[in-house]
């Protein structure tokens, strides 16, 4: 089911837009298109080897970083969330044992809704290279050597490029590494309209259940430079059970990615909370819209609850106080 929020249209300030297109005058004429004979060679899925959990995040080369190929583990997950001045974007690929869906959603700002574009349980084909590119029956999925592109038939055409690239092992992981990037630089052609942006995308493969559950607060729109992801998990539980959070803030002018040890982060419903030196952080969503879906199949069954979301983040130096919107993520129940 979709459900949708009545919502005012939200205006985001003048400094974040001119913060948000300043790296496109630059380099949109450089976005990646896979094929390119000029893209640098892609990291196997095997170099992507970091040796500690979230508490110490290894940075990968982002101009070679490239998604291993799908399927990766047990269960797999690969998500992506793009943010612009009047929509949000969401598309993901989830597999358990027991089945594989794919969808795409926007919010619309103008029309104060969730619109679901694509659900379907057929499975995706990964071509022979080794990198993701899968082929579903509208949306097609690159991923490959310094950023990628989604096509959802000949309804939207997107590509990005990596800016960032964080690897680390999630708790209960002792070799699948979890894959993220923070600021990706996107352009889309969507509904007539080229639209700048900037996104995030997840990927992680492995022994996550059978149960499990989690919240996520994710954010590419915060501030015109800073990024935020952050998360309360347990996985396996009661069958050698991972507790698993980290809160990280990265400043897109510096490069520095500031974040708290994972025994001081932790969630409740609409809010995320990281204790850093002597500052309480608060970072508060107030859901605009949401899309939900159970996975179900066999063994698994799993609801997922995606909720966009106006966020604010308070608690950091000098009384700063940053605004935006996010991603919030929560996710209950078996896989299998």
């Amino acid at each position: 089911p979709v459900l949708n929020s009545q919502i005012k249209s939200l205006t985001l300030p003048e400094k974040m837009l001119h913060a948000l297109r300043a790296p496109f005058r630059s380099s949109s004429s450089r976005l990646l298109r896979l094929g390119s004979s000029s893209l640098p060679r892609s990291i196997a899925a095997s170099s992507f080897t970091p040796k500690d959990g979230p508490d110490g995040p290894k940075r990968e080369d982002s101009q070679s970083a490239s998604l291993p190929v799908w399927p990766s583990g047990w269960h797999d997950s690969l998500q992506y969330h793009f943010f612009f001045e009047d929509m949000f974007v969401h598309s993901r690929v989830f597999l358990t044992p027991s089945l594989e869906e794919h969808s795409l959603w926007i919010f619309d700002h103008a029309g104060q809704k969730v619109v679901e574009l694509e659900n379907s349980a057929v499975r995706m084909r990964q071509a022979e290279v080794d990198h993701v590119d899968l082929a579903g029956p509208r949306l097609r999925i690159r991923d490959g050597a310094g950023g990628g592109s989604l096509q959802l038939a000949s309804e939207m055409d997107l590509e990005f490029k990596n800016r960032h690239v964080f690897s680390w092992l999630p708790a209960g992981q002792g070799q699948d590494a979890v894959i993220h990037r923070p600021d990706l630089e996107v352009t889309m052609t969507f509904g007539g309209k080229t639209r700048l942006g900037r996104g995030y995308s997840k990927r992680y493969f492995g022994a996550y259940g059978p149960h499990w559950g989690y919240r996520f607060i994710q954010s590419s729109w915060l501030g015109g430079d800073h990024f935020l992801w952050t998360a309360d998990a347990t996985f396996r539980l009661g069958d050698g059970e991972a507790k698993y959070n980290y809160f990280k803030l990265l400043d897109g002018r510096s490069s520095e990615l500031v974040q708290a040890e994972s025994q001081d982060t932790w969630q409740q419903d609409s809010a995320g909370y990281a204790l850093i030196g002597d500052k309480k952080l608060v970072a508060r969503v107030e859901p605009l819209g949401e899309w939900m879906h159970d996975y179900k199949s066999a063994e698994t069954n799993s609801r997922m609850q995606l909720r966009y979301c106006k966020l604010s983040l308070e608690g950091l130096a000098g009384g700063q106080r940053l605004e935006g919107y996010a991603l919030n993520e929560r996710c209950f129940g078996v896989l299998g």
